[in-house]
């Protein structure tokens, strides 16, 4: 059986991850709806560890937004 949650960050974007039960080899599958995925000795390891690979890059996404737009602003001011 696969859990999934949401993940919703301090600007407020979501996205999802989803942590499978243990499988034969007592392991914790855990993947995110990124494209990111992971293996875990415990659920709570693997659910960590999906919510850390999710903050980063949603982090990642949010400044890069950041700097987009903070150029855009400085492309139009102009010295007089």
């Amino acid at each position: 059986m696969t859990h999934s949650f949401t993940y919703i960050d301090i600007g407020g974007n979501q996205a999802q991850y989803a942590v499978a039960d243990e499988d034969f080899r007592r392991d914790f599958h855990w993947s995110t709806d990124h494209g990111d995925r992971g293996v875990a000795p415990t659920f709570a390891q693997a659910q960590a560890q999906a919510r850390n690979v999710l903050k980063d890059t949603m982090a990642l996404h949010r400044r890069s937004e950041e700097a987009l737009r903070a150029d855009s602003y400085t492309s139009n001011w102009r010295h007089r």
